[in-house]
Protein backbone atom coordinates (compact mmCIF):
# COMPACT_ATOMS: atom_id res chain seq x y z
CA UNK A 1 0.00 0.00 0.00
CA UNK A 2 0.92 3.62 -0.87
CA UNK A 3 0.90 6.04 1.69
CA UNK A 4 -0.57 8.58 0.04
CA UNK A 5 -3.45 6.05 -1.18
CA UNK A 6 -4.04 5.41 2.49
CA UNK A 7 -4.38 8.85 3.15
CA UNK A 8 -7.82 9.15 0.97
CA UNK A 9 -9.12 5.91 1.94
CA UNK A 10 -11.93 5.80 4.84
CA UNK A 11 -11.44 3.33 7.51
CA UNK A 12 -13.37 0.30 5.82
CA UNK A 13 -11.47 0.57 2.39
CA UNK A 14 -8.40 0.69 4.40
CA UNK A 15 -9.09 -2.59 6.32
CA UNK A 16 -10.13 -4.33 2.77
CA UNK A 17 -6.92 -3.65 1.80
CA UNK A 18 -4.98 -4.58 5.17
CA UNK A 19 -6.76 -7.93 4.46
CA UNK A 20 -6.52 -8.68 1.46
CA UNK A 21 -2.79 -8.06 1.62
CA UNK A 22 -2.10 -10.17 4.70
CA UNK A 23 -4.16 -13.14 3.04
CA UNK A 24 -2.14 -12.27 -0.16
CA UNK A 25 1.60 -11.70 1.88
CA UNK A 26 0.69 -14.61 4.35
CA UNK A 27 -0.28 -17.42 1.84
CA UNK A 28 1.38 -21.00 2.53
CA UNK A 29 3.08 -19.39 5.62
CA UNK A 30 3.13 -21.36 8.81
CA UNK A 31 5.02 -19.56 10.90
CA UNK A 32 2.28 -17.92 13.70
CA UNK A 33 5.10 -15.28 14.44
CA UNK A 34 5.64 -14.08 10.79
CA UNK A 35 2.41 -13.98 10.30
CA UNK A 36 1.38 -11.67 13.39
CA UNK A 37 4.46 -9.59 12.50
CA UNK A 38 3.16 -8.91 8.58
CA UNK A 39 -0.49 -7.70 10.39
CA UNK A 40 1.29 -5.75 13.07
CA UNK A 41 3.11 -4.15 9.97
CA UNK A 42 0.33 -4.01 7.77
CA UNK A 43 -1.70 -2.30 10.22
CA UNK A 44 0.76 0.22 11.22
CA UNK A 45 1.26 1.51 8.16
CA UNK A 46 -2.47 1.66 7.30
CA UNK A 47 -3.68 3.70 10.71
CA UNK A 48 -1.57 6.78 11.74
CA UNK A 49 -3.14 7.14 14.81
CA UNK A 50 -2.26 3.91 16.61
CA UNK A 51 0.79 4.31 18.19
CA UNK A 52 1.16 0.92 19.86
CA UNK A 53 0.06 -2.18 17.18
CA UNK A 54 0.63 -5.87 18.82
CA UNK A 55 0.32 -8.78 19.77
CA UNK A 56 0.46 -10.52 23.62
CA UNK A 57 0.88 -14.23 23.12
CA UNK A 58 -0.46 -17.00 25.35
CA UNK A 59 2.39 -18.29 27.52
CA UNK A 60 2.36 -22.05 26.26
CA UNK A 61 4.76 -23.29 28.91
CA UNK A 62 3.02 -21.60 32.14
CA UNK A 63 -0.69 -22.67 30.00
CA UNK A 64 0.79 -26.25 31.00
CA UNK A 65 1.09 -25.84 34.45
CA UNK A 66 -2.11 -24.49 34.56
CA UNK A 67 -1.66 -20.68 34.78
CA UNK A 68 -3.33 -17.99 32.25
CA UNK A 69 -1.06 -15.56 31.09
CA UNK A 70 -0.14 -13.73 28.08
CA UNK A 71 3.60 -12.75 27.26
CA UNK A 72 4.57 -9.72 24.51
CA UNK A 73 4.80 -11.05 20.73
CA UNK A 74 5.36 -9.05 17.76
CA UNK A 75 4.26 -5.42 18.15
CA UNK A 76 5.32 -1.92 17.17
CA UNK A 77 5.79 1.23 19.38
CA UNK A 78 6.43 1.81 22.88
CA UNK A 79 7.60 -0.87 25.43
CA UNK A 80 4.95 -3.30 26.21
CA UNK A 81 3.74 -4.67 29.36
CA UNK A 82 5.69 -7.61 29.11
CA UNK A 83 3.35 -10.38 30.64
CA UNK A 84 -0.01 -9.85 31.72
CA UNK A 85 -2.23 -12.47 33.61
CA UNK A 86 -5.81 -13.79 31.92
CA UNK A 87 -8.66 -11.33 33.48
CA UNK A 88 -6.37 -8.45 34.45
CA UNK A 89 -6.94 -4.88 32.19
CA UNK A 90 -7.83 -4.54 28.70
CA UNK A 91 -5.59 -7.58 27.45
CA UNK A 92 -6.53 -10.04 30.28
CA UNK A 93 -9.99 -8.99 29.53
CA UNK A 94 -10.39 -10.17 25.73
CA UNK A 95 -7.77 -13.41 27.17
CA UNK A 96 -10.58 -14.57 30.04
CA UNK A 97 -13.94 -13.87 28.16
CA UNK A 98 -12.74 -14.27 24.35
CA UNK A 99 -14.60 -10.80 23.12
CA UNK A 100 -13.36 -7.80 21.80
CA UNK A 101 -13.41 -4.88 24.01
CA UNK A 102 -13.49 -1.69 22.73
CA UNK A 103 -12.37 0.82 25.24
CA UNK A 104 -13.13 4.72 24.17
CA UNK A 105 -11.24 6.25 27.39
CA UNK A 106 -9.16 3.97 29.51
CA UNK A 107 -9.23 5.89 32.13
CA UNK A 108 -12.48 4.82 32.98
CA UNK A 109 -11.43 1.19 31.94
CA UNK A 110 -11.36 -0.57 36.13
CA UNK A 111 -7.71 -2.58 36.12
CA UNK A 112 -6.71 -0.93 32.74
CA UNK A 113 -3.06 -1.75 32.68
CA UNK A 114 -0.81 1.87 31.85
CA UNK A 115 2.29 0.32 29.99
CA UNK A 116 2.19 3.63 28.15
CA UNK A 117 0.78 6.90 29.88
CA UNK A 118 -0.15 8.22 26.10
CA UNK A 119 -2.55 5.52 25.86
CA UNK A 120 -6.32 6.83 25.61
CA UNK A 121 -8.10 4.30 23.56
CA UNK A 122 -7.79 0.78 23.10
CA UNK A 123 -9.07 -2.05 20.97
CA UNK A 124 -8.22 -5.80 21.89
CA UNK A 125 -9.35 -8.83 20.03
CA UNK A 126 -9.09 -12.26 21.08
CA UNK A 127 -6.79 -14.47 18.27
CA UNK A 128 -8.17 -18.32 17.92
CA UNK A 129 -6.60 -20.92 15.85
CA UNK A 130 -7.99 -23.42 13.50
CA UNK A 131 -9.19 -25.76 16.15
CA UNK A 132 -10.79 -23.03 18.48
CA UNK A 133 -8.26 -22.57 21.18
CA UNK A 134 -7.31 -18.49 21.94
CA UNK A 135 -3.21 -18.12 21.37
CA UNK A 136 -3.21 -14.42 21.40
CA UNK A 137 -4.95 -11.34 21.71
CA UNK A 138 -4.46 -7.96 19.25
CA UNK A 139 -4.21 -5.12 20.68
CA UNK A 140 -4.03 -1.44 20.02
CA UNK A 141 -3.65 1.99 21.59
CA UNK A 142 -4.51 5.61 20.59
CA UNK A 143 -3.62 9.18 22.18
CA UNK A 144 -6.63 10.19 21.12
CA UNK A 145 -10.10 9.35 22.94
CA UNK A 146 -12.26 7.21 20.98
CA UNK A 147 -10.18 5.96 18.09
CA UNK A 148 -11.93 2.80 17.90
CA UNK A 149 -15.59 1.58 17.82
CA UNK A 150 -17.30 -1.15 16.14
CA UNK A 151 -16.06 -1.15 12.79
CA UNK A 152 -12.62 -1.53 14.08
CA UNK A 153 -13.80 -4.59 16.22
CA UNK A 154 -15.48 -6.09 13.20
CA UNK A 155 -13.03 -5.48 10.72
CA UNK A 156 -10.00 -6.41 13.10
CA UNK A 157 -12.22 -9.81 14.23
CA UNK A 158 -12.05 -10.41 10.22
CA UNK A 159 -8.55 -10.42 10.00
CA UNK A 160 -8.14 -12.14 12.90
CA UNK A 161 -9.44 -14.71 10.95
CA UNK A 162 -8.47 -14.39 7.75
CA UNK A 163 -4.55 -14.72 8.84
CA UNK A 164 -5.17 -17.44 11.99
CA UNK A 165 -7.76 -19.60 11.75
Amino acid sequence: MVNEALAMMSKGEKYQEVIRDAVAVLDGEPDVTARMATVVSLLDQAFDSWFWTGFYVVDKVKKSAGINELVVGPYNGTLGCLRIAFGRGVCGAAAATGQTQVVPDVHAFADHIACDSRSNSEIVVPVFDAAGELIAVFDSDSESFGTYDAEDAENLEKLMKAVFV
